[in-house]
């Protein structure tokens, strides 16, 4: 039996427990089952609100962790009127301690459940849950709720060094020159985007905290004394071998159709095989047909699917898992 501990601020203690589990089931999985963004808020606190909620058993064991964003109430709403209210727009993450299905399907329904609830208490009108690879109990869960795949990312690998000229001059990132610039080329570059595309200074910052970061593989590439575009690498050293990352890459719109996005990426794997990593990887959403089309030509597979699962909330979802027991 696990006791549901719901907070909406984490004492340094939570914090240091949460990331002790997290980090263990990444010694399993072989990957960090949450996003960055998702690490970066429970390490430094969130932009908006947060909501954790923790399943722990008699001895204080976390079985499963749940974490809850929304953007801060100060949002102004979105005037499409088939679109929520990014404030009410909650996305949600769980971990949980097995790989097990039966495991899966009852520690993420409770974590699940109580997100639910909570959101709703909160004005909360949408939920998004991110879930990595996921399962037929993953499937199983999100259905229960009446949430169905709104987005998929595929993560693609290829080896390296490519062997390909990049054929482009880069700078490293400088904090007090870029950092406006770079958050304001990347929300336009993203703006089709809901996560990727309303980055703050703040966002960037907190990725700049973290051990990984090496302003070296952050690529800047100017035109007109522009920044026009960039390739920002993250090299994941836990992974056995490590793997580079083409972490964000993006062109500035008005730079389109000059072959930017293309020679970006190799200078990112030229980077990250300068120092000494002999795989490469990236995300890209699986409808974005032209992206996936570049990366294929150079090189790239498809070797994990990730999905987003949402859905506005309705209290016969809860009505409906208090009956099922």
């Amino acid at each position: 039996m696990h006791s549901a501990i719901v907070s909406t601020h984490l004492n340094p203690g939570d914090i240091e427990r949460l990331q002790r589990f997290i980090e263990g089931r990444d010694a399993e999985m072989g990957f960090r089952p949450i996003s960055d963004q998702a690490w970066a808020e429970l390490s430094h606190g969130p932009v908006g609100r947060m909501l954790a909620v923790q399943l722990r058993d008699r001895v204080g064991n976390v079985g499963a962790y749940a974490q809850a964003v929304a953007p801060s109430p100060a949002v102004p709403p979105d005037p499409a009127p088939d679109t929520p209210r990014p404030d009410r727009n909650w996305t949600v993450e769980i971990v949980v301690d097995s790989d097990d299905p039966v495991r899966i399907n009852q520690l993420a329904t409770r974590s699940l459940a109580t997100v639910v609830q909570s959101v709703i208490r909160a004005g909360g009108t949408h939920l998004t849950w991110a879930v990595q690879s996921p399962t037929a109990a993953h499937e199983r869960v999100a259905t229960t709720f009446g949430l169905t795949p709104q987005r998929r990312l595929y993560q693609m690998r290829r080896s390296l060094p490519t062997g390909l000229p990049a054929a482009i001059v880069t700078r490293p990132f400088d904090v007090e020159r870029d950092l406006e610039e770079w958050v304001r080329v990347n929300n336009r570059a993203f703006a089709w985007n809901p996560e990727q595309g309303s980055w703050t200074t703040a966002n960037v910052l907190a990725r700049m905290d973290e051990p990984w970061f090496d302003p070296a593989g952050f690529l800047i590439h100017e035109r007109d004394g522009r920044l026009a575009g960039f390739c920002w690498t993250k090299i994941h050293s836990s992974a056995t071998p490590p793997i580079g990352e083409i972490y964000v890459v993006a062109v500035d719109p008005d730079f389109h159709g000059l072959g930017l996005g293309h020679s970006l990426t190799l200078a990112g794997l030229e980077s990250i095989a300068d120092r000494g990593v002999i795989i490469g990887m990236l995300f890209v959403d699986a409808d974005n047909t032209n992206a996936i089309r570049l990366y294929d030509k150079l090189g790239f597979v498809i070797t994990r699917t990730d999905c987003l699962y949402g859905g506005r909330l309705r209290d016969p979802a809860l009505a409906t898992l208090e009956k099922n027991g």
